[in-house]
């Protein structure tokens, strides 16, 4: 899926796209019963246009199957996929049973980080909050998540900044947010509480780290560069 993510060229990407398929197929002929597989699946049919095989009936097939071999999961996929439908209150709902019938860590994280994220899409900031310090045991990038709701809600900005400066110099791997995503997160904290100069220093770093992430350049107008120290 990552290849695909990366080219904008409607042959390229239909090659790809059957290609992705045709694993994922092959993968399934040898373990049937492999969920993560299924669950593949449906990430593919889900975000796939028709043209390459994809289609949200599809995807409601592959999650009844997951359903028949993992109860939670199987919720997982089914609010997976009202999720990416836009029916926020049948995806919660369907995070809420993969949360409450989920047999394994992996499980729980997945549908726990979802139902974060919807929380703070839906901005009900406060489930948003409890949602991700569930997770701050088992999953390092929920302090990243708990700053951003503050910035989302301008709320509770101590503790998003207490969290954001732990995910800072907390190790990271290669999925979850960059340096330069929390700095800028960071920054946009700072203007939150009225520190436009920290602000401006967090969102320059930010800005020499990575300047594609969306709104650093203008939050780098927004607030002024930093001024360059007298010599």
């Amino acid at each position: 899926m990552h290849d695909a993510q990366q080219t904008s060229n409607p042959i390229r990407l239909l090659d790809l796209g059957w290609k992705i398929k045709d694993a994922l197929d092959e993968a399934l002929k040898l373990e049937p019963d492999n969920t993560e597989v299924r669950l593949d699946l449906v990430r593919y049919y889900v975000m796939t246009p028709a043209v390459f095989g994809g289609g949200l009936d599809h995807a409601r097939e592959e999650a009844a199957e997951i359903a028949r071999r993992d109860a939670a999961l199987g919720h997982f996929a089914n609010g997976y996929i009202a999720y990416r439908d836009k029916a926020l209150g049948l995806a919660r709902n369907e995070f809420r049973d993969a949360i409450r019938l989920a047999q394994t860590p992996a499980t729980k994280t997945l549908a726990l980080r979802w139902m974060g994220w919807l929380s703070q899409e839906s901005q009900q900031y406060a489930t948003a909050f409890e949602t991700f310090e569930q997770l701050r045991a088992n999953d390092a990038s929920a302090n990243y998540e708990i700053g951003r709701t503050a910035v989302f809600c301008t709320c509770e900005l101590e503790r998003g900044e207490t969290a954001l400066k732990s995910y800072i110099a907390a190790k990271r791997t290669a999925e979850m947010p960059s340096l330069a995503d929390a700095r800028y997160m960071l920054g946009l904290l700072y203007e939150k509480k009225g520190d436009r100069a920290a602000a401006r220093r967090e969102v320059e770093i930010a800005y020499r780290l990575d300047r594609t992430i969306a709104g650093v350049k203008e939050a780098r107008e927004r607030l002024g560069t930093p001024a360059r120290p007298a010599r």
